[in-house]
């Protein structure tokens, strides 16, 4: 049975915060790797990194981004060795058209999601190299063989799935008597919470309504019964 439930301001567990403080101590061998071919960049944040590469040469850059509400991800080198070296960037396997531009201009673009692409060249101090990853908003629905699932989908644009619940909609509609169509538009808006910048989707819903006609409603009957009237 489906139950609307109030929206819960916070959770308690008492695992959440030393993991989330273990987490932050970790985050940046995370999100950047070295190895003898040159700089491996596996997540995506705001950062300043300064390393050593394995030739012993310095690598210092910025990284601006506002993801995972966008997919731009920019690249300010600030000191970079005087021998050419690889860069690899991840592609999220969501990803299937990746920009990538250096200086302003395009140099490349990539098909390949889930997985490394890599650009070897001299980068130039104070150069600039802009990822761009297209995120569409798109429907995904489950195996159909879940039937807990089945007729329902989630929204989702780039890394984050998003939810609709009843506590955002009047009081006149749940949303368990909402419909969105295959050809559903979401507009990407920003939205402010508890001070703090969002992107929320908006679209059109329609409202079960419908009438599907007479049917038939049969006993369940055990197993052992079934059994006896087939034998028999």
């Amino acid at each position: 049975m489906l139950v609307e439930r109030p929206r819960a301001l916070f959770a308690l567990s008492a695992c959440c915060p030393p993991n989330v403080v273990r987490t932050i101590a970790e985050v940046s061998n995370y999100v950047y790797s070295v190895s003898s071919e040159g700089l491996w960049l596996n997540l995506y944040d705001g950062n300043k990194l300064s390393t050593k590469l394995n030739d012993g040469s310095t690598l210092r850059l910025t990284r601006q981004t506002n993801y995972p509400w966008d997919g731009n991800n920019r690249l300010v080198f600030d000191e970079t060795p005087e021998a050419p070296f690889s860069l690899y960037f991840r592609i999220p396997g969501w990803c299937h058209n990746t920009k990538v531009l250096l200086n302003g201009k395009l140099i490349s673009t990539y098909k390949l999601s889930g997985s490394y692409a890599e650009i070897k060249r001299h980068w130039s101090k104070d150069g600039q190299l802009q990822l761009t990853f297209d995120m569409p908003a798109t429907l995904i629905e489950a195996n159909p063989l879940v039937e807990e699932t089945r007729n329902q989908v989630a929204v989702k644009r780039g890394p984050l799935v998003y939810c609709i619940e009843s506590v955002d909609l009047n009081k006149k509609n749940s949303v368990f008597e909402l419909t969105l169509s295959n050809n559903s538009h979401f507009k990407p808006a920003p939205l402010k919470i508890n001070k703090g910048n969002v992107i929320n989707l908006e679209t059109t819903a329609k409202k079960q309504e419908r009438q599907i006609g007479k049917i038939s409603c049969i006993k369940r009957y055990p197993k052992s019964l079934l059994k006896k009237s087939r034998s028999g």
